[in-house]
């Protein structure tokens, strides 16, 4: 098993020689926007994620929240644009 760097950011440890389905959902600050949910086959790494961030986060969703859930982890990727760049976290879930 080769190490993905999401360690880092999420308590998972994913093959990166594999693809994954995984949750993607994008959050406008633009109410009429909504939310923008779909499912993409990725390999668990970072770079994967950041690129497919920086893709995204762009025009229209320049200022929208980009979340990744793998599967196997309850844990959530947050994404977003700040000064150009692109930010990765771990979000925080609430369970209610």
């Amino acid at each position: 098993m080769t190490a993905t760097g999401l360690q880092k950011y999420i308590n998972i440890n994913l093959d990166a020689t594999r693809t994954y389905k995984v949750d993607i959902s994008i959050y406008s600050p633009d109410p009429s926007q909504g939310v923008i949910t779909t499912t993409d086959v990725m390999s668990p790494s970072v770079e994967e994620i950041t690129l497919t961030a920086r893709l995204t986060l762009q025009d229209d969703h320049a200022d929208s929240i980009m979340t990744f859930k793998f599967p196997k982890t309850e844990e959530i990727l947050e994404c977003f644009m700040d000064g150009g760049e692109i930010v990765c976290r771990r979000a925080q879930v609430y369970r209610l």
